[in-house]
């Protein structure tokens, strides 16, 4: 069966943000696909020219909005309240034990020059598993410190 044009799944729509925005991330994503929903994966590989059109289209204003409430109610469901901050992002609330994936994060690639927000962005997209995550970051170590070098307010320390 050929692929949804759209799913409508705001998860979907997180990882289509997460790979355009790091395309390294999408061996990582399909790696935990195959592991969590191997029928998808099968329609994937069946369908791998419609999918790369899927995975690569920019995300309306609409999916936009449908992604960061995804990420509000997520983060709301693990204990914490997601308030706008000053600028307007959202503050993503974490309850002790993802504090705690977190902090081992930091504390494994901070040394290396990367900031919580690279941090954060790898453990959401690889659907808050902290293994995946780290394996992403370290795998794409050089990527992240390049583009905090393009773009400092992007994944470098601050």
């Amino acid at each position: 069966a050929p692929l949804v044009p759209r799913p409508p799944q705001p998860r979907f729509n997180l990882a289509r943000r997460a790979i355009q925005a790091n395309p390294q991330l999408l061996p990582s994503l399909l790696e935990q696909l195959a592991l969590t929903h191997p029928n998808l994966l099968s329609q994937i590989d069946a369908n791998q020219g419609e999918f790369e059109r899927l995975i690569h289209e920019p995300l309306t204003a609409e999916e936009e909005a449908a992604v960061e409430a995804e990420l509000v109610a997520s983060s709301a469901g693990f204990g914490g309240m997601n308030l706008p901050d000053n600028s307007g992002r959202t503050v993503i609330q974490l309850n002790d034990r993802e504090q705690q994936q977190i902090e081992r994060l930091e504390n494994l690639v901070g040394p290396m020059g990367l900031s919580r927000n690279a941090v954060l962005e790898a453990w959401l997209a690889c659907e808050r598993n902290e293994e995946l995550a780290a394996n992403y970051l370290l795998n794409n170590l050089e990527d992240f410190l390049q583009e905090a070098e393009e773009d400092p307010d992007s994944t470098g320390r601050h």
